[in-house]
């Protein structure tokens, strides 16, 4: 219709909605009133959307991930566990619908982050990569962030993200991400320093946790030398725990 009539449309580009009109309609779709953190979670997990709102919060209700305490509700759920079905399909369609290998990268982008370098993406995927990021800027999936001092993209929402990761095996994903974690190694072999946290997790999601605890020993002595001292003790902590994981001390 709009491609024989596009002279007679107008097309009208409606902006998020802010944090405090997403939580006054989250407090018209459910009697009582949620406490301040799932009230929190819900609104930043839906990004001003207002459909991604409902179906979230459908889904907590219809999922018993909802539990009142007197006079206010609280989830029950962690915020991973909160893409309800429905709303994994209909953004699992809009990945699904893209050619092969801008749906490839898309994966490639989602295992990187919510932002991503291009020239990470660029040595993690390979080939073709101008022409696939192209048909993703232009479907909506991603939007350019900067230029300057590289190209960075992100995905347009974070569920986004997470249906493109949704749809890989849990064999492709270790594939991905081991390859996204060589990608960075070797892009940025002269600054490590500033990826340690990001190189942990890409190990951790390979399965590879004896690189992963070593980089977040790294990233734990990072933060002690710049004086991160909460953070520091949140790192060793989590290095403590895969350590005890791996069944050794850790460093």
């Amino acid at each position: 219709m709009l491609a024989d009539f596009g002279h007679r449309a107008t097309e009208l580009a409606l902006d998020p909605l802010s944090q405090d009109a997403a939580s006054r309609l989250l407090a018209t779709l459910v009697p009582g009133a949620f406490d301040t953190g799932t009230n929190e979670e819900i609104v930043a997990r839906a990004e001003g959307n207002p459909l991604y709102l409902e179906e979230l919060l459908r889904a907590l209700i219809e999922g018993g991930g909802l539990e009142q305490r007197r006079r206010t509700w609280t989830t029950t759920l962690k915020p991973s566990l909160l893409l309800p079905p429905a709303l994994e399909n209909l953004l699992v369609a809009r990945i699904d619908r893209l050619p092969e290998g801008p749906r490839r990268l898309a994966q490639f982008a989602a295992a990187i982050g919510r932002e991503f370098p291009v020239s990470a993406l660029e040595r993690a995927a390979g080939k073709g990569v101008p022409e696939d990021l192209a048909v993703l800027l232009r479907a909506e999936i991603v939007r350019e962030l900067r230029r300057y001092p590289e190209l960075l993209c992100a995905f347009r929402h974070g569920l986004l993200q997470e249906a493109a990761l949704s749809t890989l095996t849990p064999a492709s994903r270790r594939e991905l991400y081991t390859r996204v974690a060589s990608a960075f190694e070797e892009l940025y072999a002269s600054s490590l320093d500033d990826h340690l946290e990001r190189l942990a997790h890409y190990h951790a999601q390979s399965e590879n946790l004896d690189k992963a605890l070593e980089y977040l020993e790294r990233a734990a002595e990072r933060a002690a030398e710049v004086d991160a001292a909460s953070r520091a003790t949140e790192l060793r902590q989590r290095a403590e725990a895969l350590a005890s994981q791996l069944g050794r001390p850790a460093g």
